[in-house]
Protein backbone atom coordinates (compact mmCIF):
# COMPACT_ATOMS: atom_id res chain seq x y z
CA UNK A 1 0.00 0.00 0.00
CA UNK A 2 1.71 3.41 -1.24
CA UNK A 3 1.76 6.15 1.07
CA UNK A 4 -1.56 7.58 2.26
CA UNK A 5 -1.49 11.42 1.91
CA UNK A 6 0.88 11.46 -0.60
CA UNK A 7 -1.28 9.40 -2.90
CA UNK A 8 -4.06 11.62 -1.97
CA UNK A 9 -2.42 14.51 -3.28
CA UNK A 10 -1.48 13.31 -6.10
CA UNK A 11 -4.95 11.72 -7.32
CA UNK A 12 -6.08 15.41 -5.94
CA UNK A 13 -3.41 17.29 -8.52
CA UNK A 14 -4.65 14.22 -11.29
CA UNK A 15 -8.44 15.44 -11.00
CA UNK A 16 -7.02 19.17 -11.19
CA UNK A 17 -5.31 18.73 -13.94
CA UNK A 18 -8.42 16.78 -15.79
CA UNK A 19 -10.83 19.53 -14.20
CA UNK A 20 4.91 23.32 40.48
CA UNK A 21 6.65 21.55 43.55
CA UNK A 22 10.47 20.65 43.45
CA UNK A 23 10.95 18.33 46.47
CA UNK A 24 12.41 14.98 44.02
CA UNK A 25 13.86 12.12 46.19
CA UNK A 26 15.07 10.00 43.95
CA UNK A 27 16.22 9.83 40.32
CA UNK A 28 16.82 6.89 37.69
CA UNK A 29 19.88 5.43 36.93
CA UNK A 30 21.71 6.76 34.19
CA UNK A 31 22.60 2.64 33.38
CA UNK A 32 18.78 2.40 32.77
CA UNK A 33 17.92 0.00 34.90
CA UNK A 34 14.54 0.30 36.55
CA UNK A 35 12.92 1.57 40.29
CA UNK A 36 11.02 -1.45 41.96
CA UNK A 37 7.90 0.29 43.74
CA UNK A 38 5.74 -2.04 45.58
CA UNK A 39 2.08 -1.26 45.73
CA UNK A 40 -0.24 -2.87 48.35
CA UNK A 41 -4.04 -2.89 48.15
CA UNK A 42 -5.72 0.00 48.89
CA UNK A 43 -7.20 1.09 52.31
CA UNK A 44 -11.23 2.24 52.55
CA UNK A 45 -12.64 4.96 54.25
CA UNK A 46 -15.97 4.22 55.53
CA UNK A 47 -18.34 1.21 54.76
CA UNK A 48 -19.14 2.41 51.37
CA UNK A 49 -19.60 -0.18 48.90
CA UNK A 50 -18.14 1.86 46.30
CA UNK A 51 -15.10 2.38 47.97
CA UNK A 52 -13.46 -0.96 47.28
CA UNK A 53 -14.96 -0.96 43.44
CA UNK A 54 -13.15 2.59 42.87
CA UNK A 55 -10.02 1.71 44.71
CA UNK A 56 -9.57 -1.48 42.49
CA UNK A 57 -9.87 0.15 39.60
CA UNK A 58 -7.82 2.90 40.52
CA UNK A 59 -5.01 1.33 41.66
CA UNK A 60 -5.21 -1.19 38.25
CA UNK A 61 -4.78 2.75 36.29
CA UNK A 62 -2.27 3.20 38.22
CA UNK A 63 -0.05 -0.02 38.01
CA UNK A 64 -0.77 -0.05 34.01
CA UNK A 65 0.95 3.86 33.71
CA UNK A 66 3.65 2.39 35.71
CA UNK A 67 4.38 -0.40 33.59
CA UNK A 68 3.85 1.48 30.06
CA UNK A 69 6.52 3.92 31.37
CA UNK A 70 8.97 1.29 31.38
CA UNK A 71 10.76 3.35 34.27
CA UNK A 72 9.21 0.86 37.05
CA UNK A 73 9.16 -2.85 38.11
CA UNK A 74 5.91 -3.08 39.40
CA UNK A 75 5.31 -5.43 42.60
CA UNK A 76 2.14 -6.47 43.90
CA UNK A 77 1.45 -8.13 47.31
CA UNK A 78 -0.36 -8.28 49.85
CA UNK A 79 2.02 -8.45 52.96
CA UNK A 80 0.55 -8.43 56.27
CA UNK A 81 1.79 -7.28 59.37
CA UNK A 82 1.00 -5.78 62.69
CA UNK A 83 3.96 -4.02 63.02
CA UNK A 84 4.37 -1.25 59.91
CA UNK A 85 8.35 -0.81 60.00
CA UNK A 86 8.36 -5.17 59.79
CA UNK A 87 6.26 -4.46 57.06
CA UNK A 88 8.43 -2.27 55.05
CA UNK A 89 11.40 -4.36 55.68
CA UNK A 90 9.17 -7.22 53.87
CA UNK A 91 8.84 -4.69 50.79
CA UNK A 92 12.93 -4.13 51.09
CA UNK A 93 13.13 -7.65 50.85
CA UNK A 94 11.39 -8.61 48.02
CA UNK A 95 13.29 -5.60 45.75
CA UNK A 96 11.11 -2.83 46.38
CA UNK A 97 12.68 0.27 46.46
CA UNK A 98 9.86 2.60 48.14
CA UNK A 99 6.46 1.38 48.80
CA UNK A 100 2.96 3.28 47.50
CA UNK A 101 -0.32 3.00 49.55
CA UNK A 102 -3.76 4.94 49.14
CA UNK A 103 -6.65 5.36 51.23
CA UNK A 104 -10.05 5.49 49.09
CA UNK A 105 -12.86 7.50 50.34
CA UNK A 106 -16.29 8.01 48.17
CA UNK A 107 -18.95 9.99 49.03
CA UNK A 108 -22.25 11.50 47.32
CA UNK A 109 -24.30 10.24 45.21
CA UNK A 110 -24.90 9.99 41.08
CA UNK A 111 -22.69 11.30 38.87
CA UNK A 112 -21.88 13.93 41.10
CA UNK A 113 -20.02 11.46 43.47
CA UNK A 114 -16.79 12.63 44.93
CA UNK A 115 -13.61 10.38 45.26
CA UNK A 116 -10.94 11.49 47.26
CA UNK A 117 -7.63 9.16 47.15
CA UNK A 118 -4.80 9.67 49.93
CA UNK A 119 -1.61 8.77 48.78
CA UNK A 120 1.52 8.08 50.82
CA UNK A 121 5.17 6.84 49.55
CA UNK A 122 7.47 5.07 51.67
CA UNK A 123 11.24 4.59 51.41
CA UNK A 124 11.24 0.71 52.38
CA UNK A 125 15.00 1.64 53.83
CA UNK A 126 14.90 4.22 55.78
CA UNK A 127 11.24 3.97 57.01
CA UNK A 128 10.09 7.71 56.32
CA UNK A 129 7.32 9.05 54.05
CA UNK A 130 9.24 10.01 51.44
CA UNK A 131 5.91 11.87 49.59
CA UNK A 132 1.93 12.46 50.51
CA UNK A 133 -0.71 14.25 48.95
CA UNK A 134 -4.45 14.12 47.77
CA UNK A 135 -6.00 13.58 45.02
CA UNK A 136 -9.48 13.87 44.11
CA UNK A 137 -12.28 14.99 41.65
CA UNK A 138 -15.96 15.48 41.63
CA UNK A 139 -17.50 13.19 39.01
CA UNK A 140 -17.03 9.31 40.05
CA UNK A 141 -16.67 8.65 36.10
CA UNK A 142 -13.41 10.12 36.34
CA UNK A 143 -11.92 7.99 38.49
CA UNK A 144 -9.35 6.88 35.34
CA UNK A 145 -8.23 10.50 35.78
CA UNK A 146 -7.41 10.07 39.36
CA UNK A 147 -5.16 7.35 38.36
CA UNK A 148 -3.32 8.86 35.55
CA UNK A 149 -2.86 11.99 37.56
CA UNK A 150 -1.55 9.81 40.63
CA UNK A 151 1.07 8.29 38.12
CA UNK A 152 2.17 10.76 36.24
CA UNK A 153 3.31 12.52 39.51
CA UNK A 154 4.80 9.60 40.46
CA UNK A 155 6.74 9.28 37.32
CA UNK A 156 7.38 12.98 37.84
CA UNK A 157 9.43 12.35 41.32
CA UNK A 158 11.33 9.66 39.90
CA UNK A 159 12.67 11.96 36.89
CA UNK A 160 11.95 15.65 37.20
CA UNK A 161 9.64 15.00 34.17
CA UNK A 162 6.16 14.51 34.38
CA UNK A 163 4.44 11.53 32.36
CA UNK A 164 2.23 11.36 29.56
CA UNK A 165 -0.83 9.29 31.29
CA UNK A 166 -2.93 12.23 30.94
CA UNK A 167 -2.43 12.51 27.45
CA UNK A 168 -4.38 10.96 24.30
CA UNK A 169 -4.20 10.09 20.33
CA UNK A 170 -6.06 11.21 17.65
CA UNK A 171 -6.72 9.03 14.57
CA UNK A 172 -8.55 8.55 11.59
CA UNK A 173 -10.89 4.92 11.59
CA UNK A 174 -13.25 3.66 8.64
CA UNK A 175 -15.28 1.24 10.41
CA UNK A 176 -18.18 2.93 9.66
CA UNK A 177 -16.99 2.76 5.84
CA UNK A 178 -16.33 6.38 6.25
CA UNK A 179 -13.64 7.89 7.20
CA UNK A 180 -14.14 9.68 10.41
CA UNK A 181 -12.20 10.89 13.66
CA UNK A 182 -11.42 9.09 16.79
CA UNK A 183 -9.48 9.94 19.95
CA UNK A 184 -8.39 7.69 22.96
CA UNK A 185 -6.50 7.98 25.71
CA UNK A 186 -3.06 6.92 25.61
CA UNK A 187 -3.72 3.54 27.23
CA UNK A 188 -6.48 2.45 25.09
CA UNK A 189 -9.16 3.49 27.19
CA UNK A 190 -11.84 5.95 26.38
CA UNK A 191 -12.35 5.15 22.69
CA UNK A 192 -14.71 8.78 21.30
CA UNK A 193 -16.20 9.31 18.14
CA UNK A 194 -15.67 13.19 16.96
CA UNK A 195 -17.33 13.12 13.72
CA UNK A 196 -20.19 11.83 12.12
CA UNK A 197 -19.88 13.00 8.62
CA UNK A 198 -20.23 9.84 6.24
CA UNK A 199 -17.26 11.69 4.60
CA UNK A 200 -13.70 11.85 3.88
CA UNK A 201 -11.70 13.12 7.27
CA UNK A 202 -7.92 13.12 7.27
CA UNK A 203 -4.85 14.04 9.12
CA UNK A 204 -5.65 15.08 12.53
CA UNK A 205 -3.28 16.89 14.39
CA UNK A 206 -3.36 18.58 17.87
CA UNK A 207 -2.86 22.37 19.75
CA UNK A 208 0.20 22.29 21.59
CA UNK A 209 -1.99 22.81 24.80
CA UNK A 210 -4.45 19.70 23.54
CA UNK A 211 -7.64 21.92 23.12
CA UNK A 212 -7.92 21.70 19.16
CA UNK A 213 -7.58 18.87 16.68
CA UNK A 214 -7.60 20.30 13.41
CA UNK A 215 -8.06 18.02 10.24
CA UNK A 216 -8.65 17.95 6.66
CA UNK A 217 -12.31 17.22 5.78
CA UNK A 218 -14.38 17.04 2.73
CA UNK A 219 -17.43 18.06 4.51
CA UNK A 220 -17.97 20.59 1.86
CA UNK A 221 -17.00 18.84 -1.18
CA UNK A 222 -13.43 20.26 -0.72
CA UNK A 223 -10.52 19.43 1.34
CA UNK A 224 -10.91 22.26 3.77
CA UNK A 225 -9.05 22.64 7.12
CA UNK A 226 -11.41 22.08 10.15
CA UNK A 227 -10.74 22.98 13.94
CA UNK A 228 -12.85 20.52 16.79
CA UNK A 229 -12.61 22.69 19.99
CA UNK A 230 -12.10 19.43 22.63
CA UNK A 231 -13.06 21.91 25.24
CA UNK A 232 -16.69 22.66 23.78
CA UNK A 233 -17.12 20.29 21.25
CA UNK A 234 -17.51 23.05 18.85
CA UNK A 235 -16.28 22.52 15.22
CA UNK A 236 -15.45 25.20 12.92
CA UNK A 237 -13.62 26.29 9.69
CA UNK A 238 -9.94 27.39 9.12
CA UNK A 239 -9.01 27.25 5.96
CA UNK A 240 -11.27 26.84 2.74
CA UNK A 241 -9.29 28.25 0.09
CA UNK A 242 -9.68 26.63 -3.23
CA UNK A 243 -7.86 23.11 -3.71
CA UNK A 244 -5.99 21.53 -1.03
CA UNK A 245 -6.34 23.10 2.82
CA UNK A 246 -4.27 19.94 3.84
CA UNK A 247 -1.69 18.49 6.56
CA UNK A 248 -2.07 21.35 8.91
CA UNK A 249 0.15 21.09 11.91
CA UNK A 250 0.56 23.84 14.94
CA UNK A 251 3.09 26.19 15.26
CA UNK A 252 4.77 25.22 18.91
CA UNK A 253 3.04 28.36 20.52
CA UNK A 254 -0.09 27.71 19.43
CA UNK A 255 -0.79 30.62 17.46
CA UNK A 256 -0.23 29.73 13.88
CA UNK A 257 -0.86 26.66 11.55
CA UNK A 258 1.40 25.69 8.74
CA UNK A 259 -0.34 23.91 6.08
CA UNK A 260 0.00 22.75 2.13
CA UNK A 261 -2.50 24.63 0.08
CA UNK A 262 -2.84 24.52 -3.64
CA UNK A 263 -5.11 27.77 -4.58
CA UNK A 264 -5.30 26.24 -7.96
CA UNK A 265 -1.54 25.61 -8.48
CA UNK A 266 0.95 23.51 -7.35
CA UNK A 267 0.94 22.49 -3.34
CA UNK A 268 3.04 24.90 -1.47
CA UNK A 269 3.64 25.10 2.43
CA UNK A 270 1.63 28.50 3.83
CA UNK A 271 1.64 29.54 7.28
CA UNK A 272 -2.10 30.84 8.16
CA UNK A 273 -3.38 31.96 11.38
CA UNK A 274 -5.70 30.21 13.51
CA UNK A 275 -9.03 32.17 11.52
CA UNK A 276 -6.96 31.34 8.35
CA UNK A 277 -5.56 34.22 7.29
CA UNK A 278 -2.55 34.13 5.47
CA UNK A 279 0.63 35.32 7.14
CA UNK A 280 3.02 33.85 4.74
CA UNK A 281 4.41 31.51 2.15
CA UNK A 282 6.57 29.55 2.58
CA UNK A 283 7.67 27.21 -0.42
CA UNK A 284 7.30 28.34 -3.97
CA UNK A 285 7.59 26.26 -7.17
CA UNK A 286 5.78 23.16 -9.41
CA UNK A 287 6.36 20.95 -7.44
CA UNK A 288 4.49 18.79 -3.93
CA UNK A 289 5.96 20.35 -0.73
CA UNK A 290 3.85 18.72 1.94
CA UNK A 291 3.94 17.43 5.60
CA UNK A 292 5.79 19.90 7.71
CA UNK A 293 6.32 19.60 11.26
CA UNK A 294 8.23 21.85 13.54
CA UNK A 295 10.94 22.10 15.42
CA UNK A 296 10.75 22.59 19.18
CA UNK A 297 12.26 25.68 19.70
CA UNK A 298 9.54 27.36 16.45
CA UNK A 299 12.70 28.22 14.47
CA UNK A 300 13.06 25.31 11.74
CA UNK A 301 10.91 23.26 10.03
CA UNK A 302 10.98 19.55 8.38
CA UNK A 303 8.96 18.95 5.15
CA UNK A 304 8.36 16.64 2.78
CA UNK A 305 9.43 17.79 -1.29
CA UNK A 306 9.45 15.97 -4.17
CA UNK A 307 11.94 18.47 -5.86
CA UNK A 308 14.68 16.23 -6.53
CA UNK A 309 12.27 13.71 -8.21
CA UNK A 310 11.41 11.60 -5.52
CA UNK A 311 9.65 12.87 -2.20
CA UNK A 312 12.53 13.11 0.47
CA UNK A 313 13.04 15.19 3.71
CA UNK A 314 13.99 19.10 3.75
CA UNK A 315 14.67 21.32 6.51
CA UNK A 316 14.18 25.14 6.07
CA UNK A 317 13.97 28.28 8.54
CA UNK A 318 11.06 29.54 9.27
CA UNK A 319 11.70 32.83 7.08
CA UNK A 320 11.74 30.40 3.92
CA UNK A 321 15.42 30.11 3.35
CA UNK A 322 18.43 27.95 3.76
CA UNK A 323 16.36 24.47 2.84
CA UNK A 324 18.60 21.80 2.59
CA UNK A 325 17.54 17.50 1.68
CA UNK A 326 18.90 15.39 4.39
CA UNK A 327 20.60 12.57 3.72
CA UNK A 328 18.22 9.63 2.74
CA UNK A 329 18.01 7.43 -0.24
CA UNK A 330 14.59 6.20 -0.50
CA UNK A 331 10.78 7.39 -0.91
CA UNK A 332 10.31 9.32 2.61
CA UNK A 333 7.22 10.59 3.89
CA UNK A 334 5.53 12.41 7.42
CA UNK A 335 8.16 13.58 9.29
CA UNK A 336 7.97 14.19 13.15
CA UNK A 337 10.58 16.40 14.99
CA UNK A 338 10.92 15.16 18.51
CA UNK A 339 9.66 17.37 21.26
CA UNK A 340 13.26 17.09 22.45
CA UNK A 341 14.72 18.42 19.36
CA UNK A 342 17.44 16.10 18.31
CA UNK A 343 15.39 13.49 16.48
CA UNK A 344 13.00 13.20 13.58
CA UNK A 345 11.33 10.25 12.98
CA UNK A 346 9.85 9.23 9.14
CA UNK A 347 9.04 6.96 7.05
CA UNK A 348 11.68 5.26 4.24
CA UNK A 349 10.67 2.91 1.35
CA UNK A 350 13.52 1.67 -0.17
CA UNK A 351 13.35 0.16 -3.65
CA UNK A 352 10.07 -1.71 -4.04
CA UNK A 353 9.88 -2.76 -0.27
CA UNK A 354 8.26 -1.84 2.76
CA UNK A 355 7.27 1.31 4.38
CA UNK A 356 9.12 1.11 7.48
CA UNK A 357 9.87 3.50 10.17
CA UNK A 358 13.24 5.15 10.66
CA UNK A 359 15.03 7.57 12.90
CA UNK A 360 17.32 10.58 11.89
CA UNK A 361 19.96 11.69 14.69
CA UNK A 362 20.03 15.45 13.77
CA UNK A 363 23.37 15.77 16.51
CA UNK A 364 25.77 12.47 14.84
CA UNK A 365 23.33 12.62 11.25
CA UNK A 366 22.65 8.77 12.22
CA UNK A 367 19.70 6.98 10.64
CA UNK A 368 18.48 4.07 12.92
CA UNK A 369 15.99 1.50 11.23
CA UNK A 370 13.03 1.05 14.37
CA UNK A 371 10.78 -1.43 11.62
CA UNK A 372 11.53 -4.49 9.14
CA UNK A 373 9.29 -5.38 6.31
CA UNK A 374 6.58 -5.81 9.52
CA UNK A 375 3.80 -4.71 6.77
CA UNK A 376 4.35 -0.91 5.99
CA UNK A 377 4.33 1.11 9.06
CA UNK A 378 3.56 4.61 8.46
CA UNK A 379 2.96 8.33 10.02
CA UNK A 380 5.24 7.82 13.23
CA UNK A 381 4.18 10.33 15.74
CA UNK A 382 6.01 11.36 19.17
CA UNK A 383 4.58 11.45 22.86
CA UNK A 384 4.82 14.31 24.75
CA UNK A 385 8.01 13.14 26.99
CA UNK A 386 9.67 12.42 23.22
CA UNK A 387 10.33 8.46 24.71
CA UNK A 388 7.54 6.50 22.41
CA UNK A 389 6.43 6.88 19.34
CA UNK A 390 2.63 6.11 17.68
CA UNK A 391 2.23 4.64 14.54
CA UNK A 392 -0.01 3.06 12.01
CA UNK A 393 1.05 -0.11 10.74
CA UNK A 394 -0.33 -2.66 8.53
CA UNK A 395 1.54 -5.98 9.76
CA UNK A 396 -1.88 -7.47 10.90
CA UNK A 397 -3.62 -7.23 7.91
CA UNK A 398 -4.91 -4.63 8.62
CA UNK A 399 -4.12 -1.15 9.62
CA UNK A 400 -4.07 -0.58 13.42
CA UNK A 401 -2.28 2.13 15.70
CA UNK A 402 0.65 0.97 18.00
CA UNK A 403 3.29 2.23 20.03
CA UNK A 404 6.90 1.51 21.00
CA UNK A 405 10.07 2.91 22.53
CA UNK A 406 12.57 5.08 20.34
CA UNK A 407 14.78 2.39 20.03
CA UNK A 408 12.19 0.03 18.45
CA UNK A 409 11.64 -2.03 21.57
CA UNK A 410 8.46 -2.72 23.32
CA UNK A 411 5.55 -2.55 20.27
CA UNK A 412 2.43 -2.91 21.74
CA UNK A 413 -1.20 -2.12 20.01
CA UNK A 414 -2.73 0.90 21.46
CA UNK A 415 -6.16 -0.86 21.26
CA UNK A 416 -8.64 -3.80 19.43
CA UNK A 417 -10.31 -1.44 17.54
CA UNK A 418 -12.48 -2.76 14.06
CA UNK A 419 -11.96 -1.30 10.95
CA UNK A 420 -8.53 0.07 9.35
CA UNK A 421 -6.82 3.15 11.62
CA UNK A 422 -4.56 5.85 10.40
CA UNK A 423 -2.70 8.68 10.72
CA UNK A 424 -2.36 8.92 14.76
CA UNK A 425 -1.43 12.22 16.13
CA UNK A 426 -0.28 12.34 20.24
CA UNK A 427 -1.26 15.06 22.00
CA UNK A 428 0.43 16.69 25.69
CA UNK A 429 -1.05 15.81 28.62
CA UNK A 430 -4.53 17.13 29.24
CA UNK A 431 -5.55 18.69 32.12
CA UNK A 432 -9.75 19.71 31.19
Amino acid sequence: MKKLFFIFIVLFLSSFSNAQQSDIYLSLSSSGKKFSIGIEPFSYVGRNTENAKYGSAIKAVIENDLILSRYFNVIVDNISNSNFEAKLSSWDERGASVLFTASIEVSGKGERTRINVRVKMYDTTSKKIVWEDVFHRDNKSDFRYIGHEISNEIVRRFTGEEGVALSKIAFVNNGTRFKELYVIDYDGHNLKRLTRDAKLNLLPKWSPEGDQIIYTSYLFNNPDLFSINMVNNKRSVVSKYQGLNSAGTFSPNGKTILLTLSRGLFPNLYLIDKNGRLVQQMTKGSYIDTSPSFAPNGQEIVFISDRSGIPQMYIMNMDGGNARRLPTDGHCDSPAWSPRGDKIAFTMRQGRGHFDLYVYDLRSTRITRLTNSQGNNENPVWSPDGRFLAFASSRRGRWEIYIMAIDGSGTRKLAEISGNSYTPSWSANIKY
